[in-house]
């Protein structure tokens, strides 16, 4: 049965174009994460910087003109407004942490002997606000913690980040369009190479890559698979013609033969000779129709999928004329034999090779019905042809392999008659024309239903 092409939504390249997105946007979030933690750690290293500077200069004017003098400098500090840079606080205690001047409400966790540095709140009438801060001993009874807030890096990661989500927002959008348009050339690469075995999967042996291109994987892979088609044609090719040689010098000697046979009953006047040369030929036309057979059985198995000498045909027509033919048998055999046909039925076959597979079919149905049983042919649209008996069935365990070649099916009193061909033929002719040929379960006897491959059994 051919093989379907997979959906997009399963596609390897679809995959790998979102891959490529995905890895995209984590190198984007990656050189982002990377980009906020080295704004950060620069940030702090120059507000301490600047904050240990101005500690420096505060602690000067208190060396030279006491609390007094530094407290007075505080103030003024705080009632400038800065034009720029990050807004300075101050906190001026006593030993215990009381304030005594500055506008940090209370003492931080910082340790003033240790000049610890951390973060801390600084506050106002309305909010909270994040800011680096150093602690330091100034003198027995008195200590200072200068603070700067992080108005200028927070400032700066929001410009980063607002930079990095758009930046990255189109770094993603190309690796999404790159990543696609790659996938789509990659894919209907792939498709040629594909849609070649679907072609050899459905009977058209001598399909090849088109334009294989590229001296990629694919590329490569489009070439091995022409130079394998060849080699596997050129196979399917000689065997065919070992096949048709083979049984054309076996028929004609067999042919030969049957002539010598003739001749000699002809000339034998005794009767268990002529009786007994009788057989022989017999034997020998068994053989050639074996022959026969097998080698119909490669043809349409070497064209399963091949339209080529297809013609439409009225398939309606063409099962009542074969029905006729087996109506005058059904008389002589005591069998009922009944025909329930869809009129107007259009199909594209080959006239003979469907007559062939029906006549199979009946002659299989025939040979298991006993006298007083009933053979029945439908055709339904689709279209479906169903012949039904009132033989003995087959078990389940054999459905599949009643099909196979030589397999005579020994479950009935006819079933050493003939070679096991009729239908492994029937089905290799079923398949040649995109059908199926499969024995379904039945309450009569054995059910055989023709239909097209791609509605399944």
């Amino acid at each position: 049965m051919p093989v379907e092409a997979a959906p997009p939504a399963r596609s390897l390249f679809a995959r790998l174009a979102l891959l490529i997105a995905l890895v995209a946007a984590i190198a984007v979030a990656a050189l982002w994460a990377v980009t906020d933690w080295a704004v950060r750690a620069e940030s702090r290293t120059t507000l301490l910087r600047v904050i240990d500077t101005d500690i420096a200069g505060l602690a000067d004017i208190y060396a030279a003109g006491g609390r007094d003098e530094l407290e007075a400098r505080l103030a003024d500090r705080l009632a400038l407004a800065p034009l720029a840079g990050d807004p300075p606080h101050y906190l001026l205690a006593d030993a215990s942490g009381r304030a005594l001047a500055g506008d940090i409400a209370s003492w931080p966790a910082l340790a003033a002997e240790a000049s610890e540095a951390g973060t801390m709140t600084v506050a106002d009438a309305t909010e909270g606000r994040a800011a680096l801060a150093r602690a330091t001993q100034l003198g027995p009874d008195t200590k200072l913690v200068v603070a700067r807030e992080f108005a200028s890096r927070d400032a700066m990661l929001g410009q980063i980040a607002t930079a990095f989500l758009v930046a990255g927002t189109l770094v993603v959008l190309a690796a999404i369009l790159a990543g696609l348009a790659f996938a789509r050339r990659a894919r209907r690469r792939l498709d040629r190479v594909n849609a070649a075995y679907r072609a050899i999967a459905a009977g058209a042996i001598d399909a090849r890559v088109d334009d294989p291109g590229g001296r990629d994987e694919i590329g490569e892979l489009a070439r091995h698979t022409n130079a394998m088609l060849e080699r596997v044609g050129a196979l399917v090719a000689a065997h065919s013609d070992m096949s048709n040689h083979l049984a054309h010098e076996i028929r004609t000697p067999l042919l030969h033969l049957d002539g010598r046979l003739l001749r000699a009953i002809e000339g034998c006047e005794r009767d268990d000779l002529r009786d007994l040369l009788g057989a022989a030929r017999q034997d020998i036309r068994a053989i050639v129709r074996m022959l026969d057979s097998l080698l119909d059985i490669s043809a349409s198995t070497a064209r399963r999928g091949d339209s080529s000498g297809l013609v439409a045909l009225d398939l309606s027509a063409l099962v009542a004329e074969t029905c006729d033919l087996f109506a005058d048998s059904a008389d002589e055999l005591g069998i009922a034999f009944s025909c329930d046909l869809a009129p107007g039925i259009a199909f594209d076959g080959d006239r003979m090779q469907l007559i062939r597979m029906l006549s199979n079919l009946l002659d299989n149905a025939f040979k298991y019905t006993p006298p007083g049983g009933a053979v029945a042919v439908a055709l339904a649209p689709g279209p479906v042809i169903a012949v039904e008996d009132d033989g003995p069935g087959v078990p389940p365990a054999m459905r599949g392999a009643i099909f196979d070649r030589f397999e005579r099916g020994a479950f009935g009193a006819s079933s050493n008659n003939g070679h096991g061909l009729g239908l492994s033929l029937a089905l290799a002719i079923a398949r040649r024309h995109g059908l199926d040929l499969s024995c379904e379960d039945s309450d009569r006897g054995a059910r055989f239903v023709v239909r097209p491959e791609s509605a399944g059994a």
